[in-house]
């Protein structure tokens, strides 16, 4: 299936620690089943998705913090295993100013939004993908781009066929 007809999606970590460690993560257990189904489809090529190097270091950190082996697997699988499918981007100086800015504009006492979360955001907006998804409280307010849990999915996604 052409990029053009697939859905372009920006996945923050979270996506990725709902399916690698089910049992650590806060997801409900809707986004979790919707997050298996979001990176079946992204394996399947059904979806574009993008992500920030940020992710790696979040998911060692769960994996360090549970003293977990098995990063290496994970790494590999996230640069290599989704063929053309996921692009990690790096972090460079645009990207780390646009997340102070975007950690400016939502950080509050009520809504700690920390400059990860700005650094997902700013992807997003970077690659200019339809929705950013997430489970994150702090992200699913932002006003820049469609920000939803993975369980706004449908079952099957629904992807013209050009």
């Amino acid at each position: 299936m052409p990029s053009g007809t697939r859905p372009r999606l920006c996945l923050d970590s979270n996506v990725f620690l709902a399916v690698i460690v089910p049992e650590v993560t806060r997801a409900p257990r809707d986004d979790i089943r919707a997050s298996e189904r979001l990176l079946r489809a992204l394996q399947k090529g059904e979806i574009v998705a993008f992500t920030s190097v940020m992710a790696l270091a979040e998911i060692r950190w769960v994996f360090e913090r549970e003293k977990k082996p098995g990063f290496d697997i994970v790494r590999a699988t996230l640069e290599d295993g989704f063929a053309g499918h996921l692009t990690i981007l790096p972090v460079d100086a645009d990207l780390a100013v646009m997340s102070a800015i975007h950690r400016r504009r939502y950080y509050s006492r009520n809504n700690p939004f920390s400059y990860n979360d700005g650094i997902f955001l700013a992807t997003a907006l970077r690659t200019g993908t339809s929705a950013l998804v997430t489970t994150d409280p702090h992200l699913l307010h932002v006003s820049e781009v469609s920000a939803l849990r993975p369980s706004a999915f449908p079952s099957e996604l629904h992807t013209s066929r050009t």
